[in-house]
């Protein structure tokens, strides 16, 4: 029952715990996306994150069975919040106090508006969303490359490839991913701080963030990650995108393959990326490399200067 739950701030004492939650409710467990206990706490070390004060856990008696995950980003004046309980407590009331809780947290942090995202089938949580004050507003499409043959990279004269070097190329990465993404929607613009945290997590070797330069300018990039452990090797584009002034120059194609045969030159044999459903051209280009849908997605939005 909900009034046997209880919710705390989380402890780095809980890292293995929370681990595990983490991986039971997205899915992951038991499978070649499960992460380890050095990757989550790497993620968890990112400037900006803040576990000990954005991160809420949901305790029953000793067991951990729920979280929510407040995210602020100032500089665009929204948070971002992702959790999710157990299967066998989804039902107690429990999700509904930690989104209460993950919207104080926002409103504290200075969120204008807080986004959640869930699947498009998980009518559940669309109620709950709903129910609070929450609207619709995107769709994002998860997509999957198994095996098929790769286009050949090709390259116009005067450009190159260049693998990340770290120490080296964090301000590069930091402004190409800042400039490329600025206006897309959801992002906000990382610092130099988060940049250089995150490409040293496990998941990011240095060789799978691929530059296409032009001389000493980064004209595009691709940000590949791995995962591999005892159930298999799972690759993923988290990042991909051109520098605006290098835009209709025929980049976008190569740098995603770059970054793709990098990743089949590593073993990984599958390749997952996200892309906006509305962004028709770059939902294009991965139909055209042979990705498949797997997986749909969507955001819900909530003001916080409009009544729940």
């Amino acid at each position: 029952m909900a009034q046997d739950i209880d919710i705390r701030g989380f402890e780095w004492e809980d890292l293995d715990s929370v681990a595990d939650l983490f991986n039971r409710i997205s899915g992951a467990k038991g499978t070649e996306k499960e992460l380890d206990r050095e990757v989550v706490s790497q993620n968890l070390s990112v400037p900006s994150v803040s576990p000990e004060s954005n991160l809420r856990l949901a305790v029953k008696g000793t067991n951990i069975i729920g979280y929510h995950l407040t995210s602020p980003e100032p500089l665009i004046g929204r948070a971002v919040v992702a959790g999710g309980a157990l299967p066998e407590f989804r039902d107690s009331g429990i999700l509904r106090r930690l989104l209460g809780d993950s919207m104080r947290r926002a409103s504290k942090l200075g969120a204008g508006v807080v986004h959640v995202q869930t699947a498009l089938d998980a009518q559940d949580d669309h109620r709950l969303l709903e129910s609070e004050g929450f609207v619709k507003i995107k769709e994002f499409w998860q997509m999957r490359w198994e095996g098929s043959e790769l286009p050949p990279l090709r390259l116009r004269p005067g450009f190159c490839l260049k693998s990340f070097e770290p120490d080296k190329d964090e301000a590069m990465l930091t402004e190409i991913q800042n400039t490329a993404f600025g206006e897309n929607w959801g992002f906000s613009p990382n610092t130099v701080e988060q940049i250089a945290a995150r490409v040293r997590t496990k998941i990011s070797p240095p060789k799978g963030i691929i530059f296409i330069m032009d001389g000493e300018n980064a004209a595009a990039y691709n940000w590949t990650q791995r995962i591999q452990n005892a159930h298999g090797h799972v690759g993923f584009v988290a990042m991909t995108g051109v520098h605006p002034s290098y835009r209709g120059s025929g980049l976008g194609t190569a740098i995603v393959v770059s970054g793709m045969k990098h990743l089949v030159s590593e073993g990984v044999n599958a390749i997952e990326l996200e892309v906006d459903a509305e962004n028709t051209p770059a939902r294009e280009l991965y139909l055209k490399l042979g990705y498949r849908r797997v997986h749909h997605s969507v955001w819900y939005e909530r003001r916080l200067d409009q009544p729940g």
